[in-house]
């Protein structure tokens, strides 16, 4: 497994790993029906690459992306960012998103952020079990417009990534 900072061409590994992406997953992504396709729209904006107001993280493995983490921020230098994760259903549960965003860390505080944003939806256990994994067990979000809201300082995440393991990896060959 190869986590490392999102490249120009990446979008179209995102194109390829759509086929390991259910609509469920998708739609929980971007908080919408998606028809179980990335958002055209999204796929344009990832094309632009690094940038001050948005950049990420990929997990490779054997040239295959199996995730991304990433953060986007509006104005380009406020220093609070939104914090979206995409994993591509085989690698759920195997810690692949702790690690994605652990590894975005360091590049979110050189940037400038210092808190870090997410919503999410009520039923979504794995989202809330990733940002309690990072932030800590206290953390209790907000209630707006149907999502729940996180808000906390970025220094609260540990930054050393953690790659999956060998067990995860054969859940993962067993799960296909």
């Amino acid at each position: 497994m190869l986590i490392r900072p999102w490249q120009t061409g990446d979008e179209h590994l995102a194109v390829k790993m759509e086929r390991h992406l259910s609509a469920r997953s998708i739609d929980r992504r971007f908080l919408v029906g998606s028809g179980g396709r990335l958002p055209r729209f999204y796929l344009r904006h990832i094309a632009a690459g690094a940038r001050p107001e948005w950049d990420a993280q990929v997990a490779l493995d054997d040239g295959e992306l199996c995730g991304w983490a990433e953060y986007g921020r509006r104005p380009a230098c406020s220093p609070a960012a939104d914090l979206a994760v995409l994993v591509a259903d085989p690698w759920h549960r195997t810690g692949l998103a702790t690690a994605l965003v652990r590894a975005l860390v360091h590049r979110m505080i050189a940037a400038g952020v210092r808190t870090i944003e997410a919503d999410v939806t009520s039923g979504n256990a794995a989202s809330h079990g990733l940002i309690r994994a990072l932030a800590g067990a206290q953390q209790s979000p907000s209630y707006a417009d149907g999502l729940l809201h996180y808000s906390f300082d970025l220094s609260l995440v540990p930054p050393e990534p953690q790659v999956p393991t060998a067990a995860a990896r054969r859940r993962r060959a067993e799960a296909q």
